[in-house]
């Protein structure tokens, strides 16, 4: 039984797993499985966790990044055998596995509940956690590099040689080529 509306049992871990797997096995589209899980989940906890993980999913993120975004919901063993699954295009078997694990622990703690109470660190919930801050870092400076080679086009006096400063151009190349990374980065690879 959770202690309150956001944890989730290792019964409702494993249910959901097995239901992943089964919909992941008959090739149904991972949109519609998300779909299918909401309507077959009675915690509304869950739902939200599932709405939530769709909607990265659909903006291009990878289904452990997704998860990970729930650390005290989701193990990092959970999240790592995700990932795996991911790069081995075998994420039927994987949530096979996992509700196998779960449901060998029914009556045990929930995985992520023991991690907090033992105090471990995990790197890449933290490197997620700082992913937007990077972002928006680099987007201000490529708007500052670009700002300021403007302006020095801007303010350059009438009697020429601008063309061949190399600061100015300097600094419209890499302001453009920093926001274009930004683009990139933000919208995440495609999912097939």
């Amino acid at each position: 039984m959770p202690q309150d509306d956001s944890e989730l049992t290792n019964a409702q871990l494993a249910a959901m797993c097995r239901q992943f797997a089964s919909l992941m096995h008959a090739e149904i589209n991972i949109l519609d499985i998300f779909d299918t899980l909401r309507e077959q989940s009675d915690s509304a906890f869950l739902q939200e966790v599932i709405d939530s993980v769709r909607e990265d999913v659909e903006m291009g993120r990878t289904l452990a990044t997704a998860f990970s975004r729930y650390p005290q919901t989701f193990s990092p063993f959970f999240i790592s055998m995700v990932r795996q699954g991911e790069l081995e295009g075998e994420l039927d078997r994987t949530f096979d596995l996992l509700a196998d694990h779960f449901e060998s622990r029914m009556e045990e703690t929930v995985d992520a509940r023991r991690r907090r109470e033992e105090g471990t660190f995990d790197l890449e919930t933290v490197a997620a956690a700082f992913q937007w801050l990077f972002i928006w870092l680099t987007a201000l400076l490529a708007f500052a590099a670009l700002g300021a080679g403007l302006v020095w086009y801007a303010t350059a006096p009438a009697d020429g040689g601008l063309p061949g400063e190399p600061v100015p151009n300097i600094l419209l190349l890499v302001g453009f080529i920093m926001l274009l990374g930004v683009i990139v980065f933000s919208r995440g690879r495609k999912r097939r």
